[in-house]
C-alpha cells in the first residue's frame, strides 16, 4: 500500500509538471512554444530539485542570496568536469591556469597546415554572480571545432563574494597573459577573439577596449556578443518596457528585468539591497544631471532604437528626477570603463564586432546602443536581431532552438571569415 502511494504522488507530481509545461504562458511570436515549455519546465524543475538537495545537504534550506543564487541557477547543476576529449571531435581540452586565473584551454589535435591557429577567449554568462565554464564546454568545444582556433574559456571571480571590478580583473589578467604567451600555444596573436554571452558579453567588451589601451600588446582581432548585458545606467529602454508591458518581464525562464537591478547591487556592493534594486528599477539612481547629460541623451538616447522595434506601449523617457546621493555613491563604478563599455570616450581603435540581439530579451537595446556606437567610430559592425528568440536561448545546448542554431552559424562564419 504504501509502495503504491508513492508511486500515485510520484505521478500525481509528473502530471501537474506535465501540464505546467502545455499551459506555461509564452508571448506571441515566440520562437518553438512548445519546445520552450519543455525547456523551461525541465529548467525550473532541475531548480527545485537542487533546492531540495541543498536542504538535504545542509540540513537547512538556502536563504541567503548566495544559496539561492546556487539553488535556483541552471549553470552547472549536477554538471561535472567534462572529458578531455569526446568521441568524433578533433579538440582535446585541459585545465590551466593563466596568471592565477583557472581556465579550460582546447586544442585541435590535428592542424590544417603549418601556420599558426587564431585563437578566441570565452567569457561566460550569469550576471557575474553565477556561471561556470564546465556547463559552457560543449558550446566552447564546438566553436573551437568549427573554426579550428584554440579556444579559451575563463573563469572569473562572481559577485556578491567578489565585488566590482573582480570579474574584469580575471578576464583581462588572463587576456594578457595569453597574448604574450600565444606562441606556446601555437597561436598568432594578431588573431584571438573575445566571446562572451550576456554579461559575458560586457566583459569581452571591456576587455577588447582595455586591450586597445595597452601599446605594448597587439589588438584583439574581432569581439562576439551574445545578447549582451552593456550598462546599467537606463532600465527603461524600450526592450525593457516592451518586457514589462507585453510580457511582464518575460525574457527566458527567469524575470530578467526583476533580477537585473540585484545583480548590480551585488557586484557593485558585494550585497543584495532591496530597496536600492527598486530605486535601479524605477531608474531612480541615476542623477537628474546626469540624464541630461551629453553622453546619456547622446548614447543611450531611444532614437537610436529602429521605431519598429518599440513596442505600442512604449513611453519617451524623462530626465527630471533622481536621487543625487545614490548617484554619488554609484557613479564611480558604473561610469567606470572597467564597468560600463558604452561609457568609453574613443571607439575608433575597437575591433570589429559581431553582435547578436534578440527580440525578447529586455536587454536587447544594449547591444544596439554600443553596435551603433562603433558604426558612428567608424568600426566594422555586424549587428543581427533575431527577433523571434529569447535570453538565454544558447543555455540548453546548440540543438534545442532553430534559431539558436541560426545565430550560432551566423557568428561562427563571421569568426571564420575575419579571425
Amino acid at each position: 500500500m504504501r509502495t503504491r502511494t508513492k508511486l500515485l504522488t510520484f505521478l500525481a507530481g509528473m502530471g501537474v509538471l506535465i501540464s505546467y509545461a502545455f499551459y506555461k504562458p509564452v508571448p506571441d511570436g515566440f520562437a518553438e512554444p512548445w519546445q520552450y515549455r519543455t525547456s523551461a519546465t525541465i529548467s525550473q524543475a532541475i531548480q527545485g530539485l537542487n533546492y531540495v538537495r541543498m536542504c538535504v545537504r545542509d540540513r537547512r534550506c538556502p536563504n541567503s542570496f548566495e544559496e539561492l543564487v546556487e539553488a535556483f541557477s541552471i549553470f552547472g547543476t549536477f554538471v561535472g568536469d567534462p572529458p578531455e576529449e569526446v568521441p568524433g571531435s578533433n579538440i582535446r581540452s585541459r585545465v590551466t591556469s593563466f596568471d592565477g586565473i583557472r581556465v579550460r584551454v582546447y586544442e585541435p589535435t590535428k592542424k590544417d597546415g603549418e601556420g599558426d591557429l587564431p585563437a578566441f577567449l570565452y567569457f561566460h554568462g550569469g550576471g557575474l554572480a553565477v556561471g561556470n565554464i564546465a556547463f559552457y564546454d560543449p558550446a566552447v568545444r564546438m566553436i573551437s571545432e568549427r573554426v579550428h582556433a584554440v579556444g579559451i574559456a575563463v573563469t572569473y571571480r562572481l559577485a556578491p563574494k567578489h565585488v566590482f571590478p573582480a570579474a574584469f580583473d580575471d578576464a583581462f589578467a588572463a587576456t594578457k597573459w595569453f597574448l604574450s604567451h600565444a606562441d606556446e600555444f601555437g597561436v598568432d596573436p594578431t588573431r584571438v577573439a573575445l566571446i562572451g554571452d550576456s554579461a559575458g558579453g560586457i566583459l569581452a567588451a571591456l576587455v577588447s577596449g582595455a586591450i586597445s589601451d595597452e601599446p605594448s600588446l597587439p589588438d584583439i582581432k574581432l569581439q562576439v556578443l551574445i545578447y549582451p548585458w552593456l550598462q546599467s545606467f537606463d532600465h527603461n529602454t524600450p526592450s525593457m518596457q516592451k518586457m514589462r508591458c507585453q510580457h511582464g518581464g518575460f525574457g527566458q525562464t527567469v524575470d530578467m528585468i526583476g533580477i537585473m537591478p540585484y545583480l548590480i547591487t551585488a557586484y557593485t556592493f558585494g550585497r543584495v539591497d532591496e530597496h536600492l534594486g527598486q530605486q535601479i528599477y524605477a531608474n531612480n539612481h541615476t542623477s537628474a544631471a546626469f540624464k541630461q547629460s551629453e553622453f546619456y541623451q547622446k548614447h543611450l538616447s531611444h532614437d537610436l532604437i529602429p521605431a519598429d522595434m518599440k513596442p505600442d506601449c512604449y513611453v519617451p523617457p524623462t530626465s527630471d528626477f533622481g536621487d543625487d546621493e545614490l548617484w554619488e555613491n554609484m557613479k564611480d563604478a558604473l561610469t567606470s570603463t572597467k564597468f560600463s563599455p558604452l561609457y568609453r570616450e574613443d571607439f575608433s581603435k575597437l575591433p570589429r564586432a559581431f553582435v547578436a540581439t534578440f527580440g525578447y530579451d529586455c536587454l536587447r537595446d544594449d547591444g544596439i546602443f554600443y553596435a551603433k556606437r562603433l558604426e558612428y567610430a567608424g568600426v566594422p559592425v555586424k549587428w543581427v536581431n533575431y527577433e523571434d528568440g529569447f535570453h538565454g536561448i544558447t543555455w540548453f545546448g546548440d540543438n534545442s532552438y532553430e534559431i539558436g542554431r541560426q545565430m550560432a552559424e551566423d557568428f561562427i562564419e563571421y569568426t571564420k571569415e575575419h579571425l
